[in-house]
């Protein structure tokens, strides 16, 4: 859906003498139409657990084929790995990349300020495991920015504009 408007362009593989038409995905216009609506066209959003981006799409603008225009506000190019993980993902996610039984290994420490320092700091440190340090990150993806409903024919009037013109 994101892509259907975008213009068609010669694109070749070896180096000009076969060509095809393709998608021009490499048109960046998002900054531009973020600008042209402002910020207060947006609001804050948690993402509930669960909630995937055309879930999310159907919620605010009764239509699941605009949860690109969710990615886009929020400059999310794969959301695969930009979107939080639920926490079963989330789960298999750490024991994949720390193997298992490491999950609540130490990942790092941190003193009081929350700075990351060495095991050898003097001060006081707090151990930071696998799975919290995940799970924090995949938290802080939870909060975004969504287009307020009012809006998203402006927004994609707009795009579109852009887009083309």
């Amino acid at each position: 859906m994101y892509f259907k408007n975008f213009p068609l362009m010669n694109y070749s593989l070896d180096g000009g003498t076969t060509t095809f038409l393709a998608t021009d995905f490499f048109r960046r216009i998002v900054a531009r139409t973020n600008n042209i609506l402002g910020a207060t066209a947006y609001t804050k959003y948690v993402i509930l657990e669960g909630e995937t981006p055309d879930i999310l799409a159907e919620k605010l603008y009764n239509d699941t084929n605009l949860y690109w225009v969710i990615l886009v506000a929020n400059n999310i190019m794969d959301p695969r790995w930009e979107w939080p993980l639920s926490t079963l993902a989330l789960n298999a996610y750490i024991t994949d990349k720390y193997g298992a039984g490491n999950e609540y290994a130490i990942h790092h420490y941190e003193n009081s300020l929350g700075d990351v320092v060495h095991s050898s700091y003097a001060g006081v440190k707090t151990a930071i495991n696998n799975s919290y340090y995940e799970n924090q990150l995949n938290e802080d993806k939870r909060s975004i920015s969504v287009l307020k409903a009012q809006f998203v024919p402006t927004f994609l009037d707009s795009f579109n504009g852009l887009l083309n013109g």
